[in-house]
């Protein structure tokens, strides 16, 4: 059973709701930068964050790279809400498209040349569809980049590394290619990020 704390992860809402998305951006901040790294972005890159939570990993995309498109979708209105306030000016501008969805049934206008994803893999209720259908929304050529920190009580190391070997095996197993699996010592628990490729 999840406990209320966790569940706000996933859905934030109310007072716990708030809290949580607090701590999401504080404990993110280290680990969106370095997946931000992974994703190897180039000028005019268009792009889709899944699970944009507070939108800080879009702000630094779009305060660190010139002529990109971020598009995000998440499925918490409160964290559309907080995302919005953080990212106005690109938003306004055209550069940043924030939509509430499910990453299973998202259908955008276009595809994309980078794909990332952080410490929302697990909440994926079909992860194997879901990387299938983002297969086919990534550009030949385009890079996906998967991070997470466990979060389950009692998480360890372990877990991080178990995890990695379960998303590599996702997304081999759904047609991704060249998957390379690496760590970032943060606290409480070891970070997990698996970069794949569409050839």
């Amino acid at each position: 059973m999840i406990d209320p704390m966790a569940k706000q992860f996933e859905k934030p809402r109310g007072i716990l709701g708030k809290l949580a998305g607090t701590i999401m951006y504080f404990e993110n901040r280290k680990i969106n930068r370095w997946s931000i790294q992974k994703l190897q972005v180039r000028k005019n890159d268009r792009i889709l964050e899944i699970g944009f939570g507070p939108g800080y990993g879009i702000k630094t995309l779009m305060s660190n790279y010139r002529g990109i498109e971020v598009d995000g979708i998440d499925l918490s209105e409160k964290m559309k809400n907080a995302a919005t306030k953080r990212n106005k000016e690109w938003i306004e501008h055209g550069k940043v498209h924030l939509t509430i969805d499910d990453v299973g049934n998202f259908q955008p206008e276009h595809n994309y040349n980078r794909i990332i994803s952080v410490n929302n893999y697990p909440l994926w209720d079909q992860p194997l569809t879901s990387l299938s259908h983002l297969l086919r929304l990534l550009k030949q050529g385009g890079r996906i980049v998967l991070t997470v920190q466990p979060r389950e009580e009692g998480s360890t190391a372990r877990t991080a590394k178990q995890l990695g070997e379960r998303m590599k095996i996702d997304l081999l197993n759904t047609g991704f290619k060249n998957p390379e699996v690496s760590y970032l010592e943060v606290r409480p628990v070891l970070t997990v990020c698996v970069t794949a490729e569409k050839k």
